[in-house]
């Protein structure tokens, strides 16, 4: 059973009209779901942690830290609802210190880097003052499910039909409890605090960005805690393959 089954099935037994139910999930968005061995029913499509295998014309000191990879030709078909290279690696990379907030924070705490098919790489190893960020490297098995907005995400909320119903229906129309995980491509921003969509957004137009990937990784040094990592990309950028134009937003999570 699938979320959309688990939404649906849930929202009639608390009494929610059948159609609103079908209304509410035409908003549910498929995503890649990149998790341990034992958490993902499917392939390995990439690596958690460990060192990057960087072009040499790719300037890496250790920082932003590197989270984990993906091989675009072992993605599951059917997810996530835009295009991602057919071949090669996605490299992502993201802060685990203490963030920081500002428009030059978007540029410096993080990146996303494609590696095309036949590209001549080389590991590399962070500087000494990166070091000790560099995690325990494991495979990542990719699955594709569906995920539901919350109820105060930007999508329902400045949509005011969505935003009426969503209150009026408040104790079926439950908030996905699905999250970022180790890695995740697509989908809706599971947040703990603001939608990192939400206006304004880290370009110059209002045209809304698109989230390309999430992830929660450990604070360095102040485990349990977690930094929340979105790579969010102007859809424009995002369909022709221009990762270098990624945004990163962040935000700290302490323990529950």
């Amino acid at each position: 059973m699938d979320r959309r089954q688990s939404f649906r099935a849930d929202a009639i037994d608390a009494g929610v009209p059948e159609d609103i139910v079908d209304w509410a999930l035409q908003l549910a968005l498929p995503r890649v779901e990149l998790r341990p061995e034992g958490h993902s029913p499917g392939p390995v499509v990439g690596q958690y942690g460990g060192l990057p295998s960087l072009p040499a014309d790719v300037e890496w000191s250790g920082y932003p830290h590197f989270i984990a990879s993906v091989d675009c030709a072992a993605l599951p078909p059917g997810a996530p609802d835009f295009p991602l290279p057919k071949d090669g690696h996605l490299l992502f990379f993201g802060t685990r210190g203490e963030p920081s907030w500002g428009p030059e924070s978007e540029d410096s705490q993080g990146l996303v880097v494609h590696v095309p098919a036949g590209t001549v790489t080389e590991e590399r190893r962070p500087d000494e003052t990166h070091a000790e960020y560099v995690m325990e490297p494991f495979p990542l098995h990719g699955h594709v499910d569906w995920n539901m907005p919350d109820p105060g995400d930007d999508i329902i909320e400045r949509d005011e039909e969505r935003s009426r119903v969503w209150e009026e229906y408040e104790d079926g129309l439950w908030a996905d409890n699905s999250d970022a995980g180790h890695l995740t491509l697509g989908g809706h921003a599971c947040a703990a605090y603001d939608d990192p969509c939400l206006a304004p957004y880290p370009g110059d137009d209002e045209e809304p960005w698109r989230l390309l990937a999430q992830a929660r990784v450990p604070l360095q040094g102040q485990e349990p805690t977690e930094n929340g990592i979105f790579w969010l990309m102007h859809p424009r950028d995002l369909a022709e393959g221009r990762f270098e134009k990624a945004k990163v937003r962040l935000e700290l999570i302490p323990p529950a």
